[in-house]
Parts: structure tokens; sequence; C-alpha cells
């Protein structure tokens, strides 16, 4: 069977580094025995296992992909007023977000509800229908009468009433009592490394990636490598690369609500942390939303996509396989000969072999529910609809792309499932591309690393089937990617953007790369690159439109590539514009001219504030900074849409630009959170319309403390009107009045909205008096 031969590999090339690690460095340090299961499932919590070791920080979830495009959401019809959509990768096809609009109502995530508002006119804003959605709601879709809404659950109730008991947890590598070194990690002898196999028993672990023999310099930043095989907090320059106060500010905080928290109870759980990912279909058919399908899944939420009818949805985890050892039983001290530890690894791979050999399909699927009443029926799951790329050639984990049909719900969700985990989704309208940062092995014991960090590919066709993406090919590049925007496909081409980790003395470097896939019987091959793009430099952000990739490095100054890509097989840098500061998002506004925010800079490298940009890229040999508008209080701002391009609003049908600020007087302390509107003009550059303050929704801030969620989160358009939402409700202003609010709809504020403050304890329960509406009648 593909999965045992695929589980095998992996285990055969852990047990060889391992016994390699003891004469390569003169004692044991090494990598750690297999894909373990990491106990999720069980008690919320758990005590940690003591290390003296230095512990790789665990991988974070991604918070979402950044830059974005205008969407082809098709809900709605002609007769609705004119609007803003999400803002997406690829017109046409749709991403889930909090909020939706089809010009007559929104639709919103709030708290742990989905909220109709009545929202045309402007002065009749209303809460139409409230619904409470199961567990931590993420993101949704709307299209037409059908609403498909994302959510984090503990599932111990589902398990139960399905008559299946939860496994534990999944992890790529162990981290318990462990020792850190040049291949991974691996269990202390004698300590109570393993993880049990019996559910309800919580093991540490997760995320430990190799580290740099001792003989050599950490990467650029000085810290270790991190999850994705990036230098930690190699995405904004370090201060290493900058004079003294020249680093980006950091993202803030997320505004997260928990849901990756274990509760501390949850009823009919019995105490078990059981995590699950809940698919709830909604009808607003009969005007009030009605729950029409409730489908759960055992693996972790990455992101989704939807063209029409058809919603893909992509989930990581869920993956298991049998209970290994970890460490060789009768090895409770270190060996004093090589030979020695070889025998104790030698015999530990054939005890592990077995159990692998003797391992039922069912350890590694996963599982699959859907809710209909009181029932929980489990979904069969078919061994055609897995996927394994050459043996050993992924990462650990599975990903699992689940597909519906919103005009057929009586039907099952048709499952397609890859071995390995994945992190980055791409969809265009042919093709939906997965990918995973990686992590690889030095060349050879005592050498430096070479080639370190890999991107994993995996292509599904969308065509042949549109209810079931069917595998295509797998693939990997060099480097790590920034986010779905290093990823686009072009007449049946994948274009990739990297960033690599490349080993040099007396320090680690990098490069940046552009490569051209194609697919190849079942081989995503490289058909074009450009490698060794500014070196010592990382990629801020990429976009490819048409013929053309444009890619952002920094360290000192912006160097703006244009890539000529009209023939793949062999790409070239058309041009080049090298500007202080560095753009974290680009957007096209035509063929010749993008419209970027991102953070100014000095000559000097010194990283400042906020700037809005509009390059001229008609010549693409000679691109050309037409405008720039720097944002007052410096570094003391910063935009989710920095980071997250649904929060970046440019609404072509007027030329005006909404994205979301959070600043604090350098003085004072006092933050504000605005939404603020530009003016864009090719022409005329930007011109400030003016912000929306949403402080009147919540109780004062103390001074030094950190809006968290009480941040304005999205702002979207419908005719001359602009909607501004936060987590204590939603404003509506005309465009040629922000100062006086159209219309204000306080919502309850979450109970995990509050304020992060230095040795200040408080949050906000109920909303503050909205400010009152304008008396200006509708037209």
């Amino acid at each position: 069977m593909l999965l045992k031969q695929d589980a095998l590999a992996k285990l055969n090339a852990q047990i060889d580094a391992t016994i390699a690690s003891y004469s390569a460095y003169g004692y044991p340090r090494g990598a750690a025995v297999g894909g373990v299961d990491n106990g999720s499932v069980g008690l919320p919590g758990g005590a940690e296992d003591p290390t003296d070791a230095p512990a790789p920080v665990p991988p974070q979830a991604d918070d979402g992909e950044t830059s974005q495009e205008a969407s082809g959401d098709d809900s709605g019809s002609g007769a609705d007023p004119a609007h803003s959509e999400t803002n997406t990768q690829v017109a046409g096809v749709d991403e889930a977000d909090i909020i939706k609009t089809d010009g007559n109502n929104i639709y919103v995530l709030h708290g742990q509800s989905f909220y109709t508002l009545t929202a045309w006119p402007a002065s009749s804003l209303a809460v139409g229908s409230s619904l409470e959605i199961e567990g931590s709601p993420l993101e949704m879709f709307v299209a037409d009468d059908k609403v498909v809404v994302y959510s984090s659950v503990n599932g111990a109730a589902i398990y139960e009433q399905a008559g299946v008991t939860p496994r534990p947890g999944y992890y790529d590598y162990v981290l318990v009592d462990t020792m850190v070194g040049g291949g991974g990690v691996m269990p202390t002898p004698g300590a109570p490394s393993a993880p049990s196999d019996a559910p309800g028993t919580p093991a540490d672990g997760g995320g430990a990636k190799p580290l740099p023999p001792d003989n050599t310099e950490p990467p650029p930043d000085g810290g270790t490598p991190s999850s994705d095989g990036a230098p930690s907090g190699g995405d904004t320059p370090s201060s290493d690369d900058a004079p003294s106060g020249g680093e980006a500010p950091a993202p803030p905080p997320p505004d997260g609500d928990g849901a990756d928290e274990p509760p501390p109870d949850v009823p009919g759980s019995g105490g078990v942390w059981a995590p699950l990912t809940k698919v709830t279909v909604l009808s607003l058919a009969g005007g009030a939303p009605s729950v029409v399908k409730e489908l759960y899944f055992e693996g972790g939420y990455t992101s989704a996509r939807r063209t029409g009818a058809n919603v893909r949805t992509v989930l990581t985890g869920g993956a298991h396989g049998p209970a290994l050892n970890y460490w060789p039983s009768g090895l409770t001290e270190y060996p004093e000969t090589a030979e020695a530890w070889t025998a104790a690894f030698e015999q530990l791979r054939i005890e592990n072999a077995a159990i692998i050999e003797d391992a039922p399909l069912s350890t590694w699927l996963p599982y699959r529910f859907e809710k209909q009443g009181e029932a929980v029926a489990l979904l069969d799951a078919s061994c055609s609809d897995f996927y394994v790329p050459e043996a050993g050639t992924t990462s650990y984990g599975l990903t699992q792309i689940e597909s519906i049909d919103l005009a057929n719900l009586a039907a099952l969700p048709e499952s397609t499932s890859i071995v390995g985990a994945t992190d980055t989704v791409y969809a265009s309208h042919d093709a939906l591309y997965v990918a995973a940062r990686s992590w690889q092995e030095q060349a050879a014991p005592g050498e430096l690393f070479v080639g370190t960090n890999l991107t994993h590919l995996h292509k599904f066709d969308l065509i042949a089937d549109p209810s079931q993406p069917g595998y295509v090919a797998s693939g990997s590049v060099p480097g790590h990617i920034l986010n779905q925007f290093s990823l686009d496909e072009h007449d049946g081409k994948l274009r990739v953007s990297t960033t690599s980790e490349v080993p040099a003395e007396p320090r680690w470097t990098t490069s940046n790369n552009v490569f051209v896939l194609e697919a190849q019987g079942t081989d995503l091959a490289q058909i074009g690159a450009i490698t060794d793009l500014a070196p010592g430099e990382t990629i801020q952000s990429t976009r490819f439109v048409g013929d053309r990739g444009y890619v952002v490095t920094f360290r000192r100054v912006d160097p703006l590539f244009v890539i000529d890509l009209a023939d793949p097989a062999s790409p070239s840098v058309a041009g080049e514009l090298k500007i202080p500061g560095f753009s974290e998002y680009m957007h096209p506004l035509d063929d010749g001219h993008l419209l970027t925010i991102g953070r100014d800079g000095e000559e000097d490298g010194t990283v400042t504030g906020l700037a809005l940009q509009i390059f001229d890229v008609t010549n693409a040999s000679a691109p050309a900074l037409l405008h720039k508008e720097a944002l007052d209080g410096a570094k003391y701002m910063h935009s989710e849409a920095e980071y997250n391009h649904k929060a970046f609003t440019y609404y072509g049908e007027l030329g005006v630009l909404a994205f979301p600020l959070v600043s604090f007087d350098g003085e004072t302390g006092a933050m504000s959170s605005t939404l603020e509107l530009f003016n864009v003009d090719i022409e005329d550059g930007f011109s400030r319309l003016g912000a929306v303050d949403h402080s009147g929704f919540f109780s004062s801030v103390p001074s030094g403390c950190y809006y968290g969620g009480a941040a304005v989160q999205r702002g979207l358009f419908i005719e001359d009107y602009v909607y501004s939402y936060s987590q204590g409700g939603v404003l509506v202003n005309a465009l040629d009045d922000l100062a006086t609010p159209v219309a204000s709809l306080p919502l309850p504020t979450p109970d995990s909205v509050g304020y992060a403050c230095a040795g200040v304890d408080g949050g906000v329960t109920e909303p503050a008096p909205a400010p009152e509406p304008a008396p200006t009648p509708e037209e």
C-alpha cells in the first residue's frame, strides 16, 4: 500500500539520519522518529515534559494570505445596488472572509453568530436576523441564497454520537524532553519521552526542524530557522540589515477569538478536547437563515475557494498512522560506541517497520461526519481518493480537499486527499494548488546545510470534474514562498517566487528565485527559472499579472523587479527600480500601473511608517514611482491590510481605497482605530478623503493599551457610501461627508474582545452608545 511505503520511507530516512549523527558529531544528535500523535485529543492542557535544550517554535497557523483583487462573487442579481466585493487574487474565484455584501444586505460573522444586516438604503441599516454558529466561526462564503460557514469546534460529542473513539492528534516531529541538533530532535534516553497513543493523554511536541551544525553561523536574523524554513522573523528586515530603530514594526497580535485554544469544558464533551472543522451550510431562502447541512472534518481549516456553486475547502491534518516507538526500549543511557548506537536504532527500525506493516488502512484515513437532526453518521472514505507522491518526498501529515456543490446539497461531499501537510492555497479557474514549506537534512553528515528549505507543490484539476478536484502532479522548488501571491497559473503553467536560505561564511544569507513549472505526467517539472535574484534580501511581496511578474525584495532599499514571463522557458528581469522602504501588497490598477501598501524608508535602510504608492510599469524596462503618500504617524501605525489582502478594499467604480488603521500617539500612548479612505488617481495620485472612527462603540482605552479586537476590520462600499465594521458594530458614511454617520448599528461585543495592556486587566462587554446618524434623507 502506498501509504505504508511512504511511512516506511520516512521512517528509514529518519533512522538513517539518527544513526549517521553519532559519527558526525561525536555524540548523539539526530532526527526524531516518525510523524507522531500529539495528543490533541484529550483533556485540555497537559503538563509539559521538562527539557534543558532550547526548543524550536512550533508552526503557527497561518493567519490568512495577503493581497487581493476584485472578486467574481456571483451573489445577488443585476438589480442590486453597485457594491464592492471581497478582494481576491483571481477574478471570479471567490475567497472566504468574515463579511460579504450583495448590495442590499451585509452578511457578517460577528462573535459566535452569523448576522444578516439590512444595508440598503443606507439610512435603513438594521439587524435583519442572526443565528448562532457552533464553535468558533472563522470565515464564510455567500452565494445567492446559500451561506457556507467554517468554524472550529470541539467535536467530542460528535465522536460519541457517531460511536467513534477520537484519536490523538498529529505532529510532524517529536518534541518531547528533547535534544535539538543538526538534524532534528530526539527524546532524551530514560526520559518519559514517547507520547502515549491512548486518547486523552496529551503529549508535547510539534514543528521542530533541523538546526545548522554548531560550526555554522545562524540564519541572517540571528535566530533559529522557523518551522517554514525561514529565519524567525524573516518576513521583516532584521536589525542586522538596518540601523538601530530601523526595523519594520511587527504585525499586531491577532484579534483571534481563541479558536485554537482548548476550552475549559464544553457541554457534552466530558472535558475531552477533540477538535474538528465544521462546515455549516445555511439557506437564506426563507428570509431568516436556516441550517440545511452540517459536516465535520478531522483536520484544521487552511483556506477555501468558490467558483459558482462549487466550494472547495482545504484542510490540513487528520493524518495519523500507527503509534510508533520513538526511542529504543533498552537504551537507558547514551552508548559509548557508534556500533552500540547503530544496533539500538536498527532494532528500532525493525520494530517500527513491523508496526507499519501490520496497521490497517483505517489507521491513516481521517474521519468525516455528517449531522442530520440529532443523528451523526460517519462518512466513508475511499482509498481511490488518496494520492501519494513518490514515497518519502512530502512533509508529514495529510491535506484534504473537500468539495460541496451548493446546487446539489443532497450529495455527499467529494473528497480528494494527498499525503503531506500544506499551508498555502492558490486557485485559478482551471486548477487548485496547495503548497508546503519544508525543511530538509544536510547533504551529508558533518557538511554545511545545502538547499535546506524547499517548497512542495501539488496540482489538482478543476475542469474535468468540477465537483471533485483531480490530482495531477507534484513537484518541489528551492526556497520558501511568502504567501498565496507567490503562486500564479497562466496558460497552464505555474509561476512561483521563493526566498532561499544560503549557507555562507561567516553567516548565512539569502537569495531569491522565480520558477516556472509545468505538469509533465505526475511531475511538476521546472521549465524555466531566474535564480540568485537580489542576494542578501528577502521577498516582501509578489504579484503576477499576465506575462509579467512583479517582485519586491528588501534589505536596505526596495528593489521592484519586473519579470518578463512571455517565454516561460526563459524568464528574465526586464527592469528594476530601487527606492527606500518596501511594498507588502501590490494591487493592479490596470495593465500598466500598480497600487501598493507597505513601509516607507530612508536611504540608509531605516524603515519608517506606512506608505501608499502608485508605480508605472507600462515600460517593463523602466518601472517608475509615480506617486507616494506617506501617512502621518510613521512607525506608530499599522494596518491589517499589510498582511491580509482582504482588509484592502479598492473600489474601482469610484477610484476609492479603504483600509483599517491602528495608530497610537508617541507622546501620550493614546490609541485610535479607523477606516482610512483615499481617492486614487493615476494622474493626480492620492487625496485623503478622511477616516471613520469606531472608538464611539467602545469604552475608553487606557493609555498604552492595544486595541485588539476593538480595531476596525473591514470596509466595503455600496453605491456612494462606505460601510465600516468592527467588533463594536457597523457605521455608514457618505463618501462626501465622513464626519457624520448616516447610520450606526452597535452589535453585542464578543467576549473575546478586550484591550491588551501592560498591567491592565480589562475588556469590553457592551458597546458604548453609537454616534447619532445624520438626519439626511435618502435620495
